[in-house]
């Protein structure tokens, strides 16, 4: 009398366990090393940061007259890298500042310059929330697109006070 066989054979269990066991060990490796996710976050929050900046400008300065004071900084932006992997971003206005702090192991770079610890990297805002001032690598007036990095992920900010990620146009 033969009878029926139920359930999964030594062979196929086993060859089950291998697959598992490759697909974790190739899944384990891309959520081992953080670093990138940590440089698109760091990345993400500086431009979160930007865009209050410019809308802080913006804000404090809507009931002027048209065109007044146009040219002087409503608010401005500062990073500053404290130590090894801490920095730290001020935005100073008319009505105080507010000091937020970020970390960031990799590398930061300012139109291809490295950022050291303790120098300022300050840009200024108008009210109409265009970019107008930077102090990087000396003070000047902003006329074209400014390009940073952390890492390997990149953005740039515009004249306009716009900030999108990857390389400058």
């Amino acid at each position: 009398m033969s009878r029926a066989q139920n359930g999964f054979t030594l062979i196929e269990l086993i060859t089950v366990i291998v697959l598992i066991g490759i697909l974790s060990a190739v899944a384990l490796s891309r959520f081992a090393d953080t670093g990138l996710y940590q440089q698109a976050l760091f990345v993400d929050k500086l431009q979160a940061y930007l865009r209050l900046t410019q809308q802080i400008a913006m804000a404090q300065t809507a009931g002027l007259k048209p065109r007044e004071n146009r040219v002087q900084i409503a608010a401005s932006f500062n990073l500053r890298q404290l130590a090894e992997s801490q920095w730290q971003v001020t935005i100073i206005n008319s009505s105080g500042e507010q000091q937020y702090q970020l970390q960031n192991d990799a590398d930061f770079l300012i139109n291809m310059q490295p950022l050291a610890t303790g120098v300022n990297f300050s840009l200024g805002f108008d009210a109409d929330g265009d970019l107008i001032a930077s102090n990087f690598p000396k003070p000047f007036t902003v006329t074209q697109s400014i390009a940073l990095a952390a890492g390997s992920q990149a953005f740039c900010i515009t004249p306009t006070g716009f900030s999108y990620e990857g390389s400058c146009i």
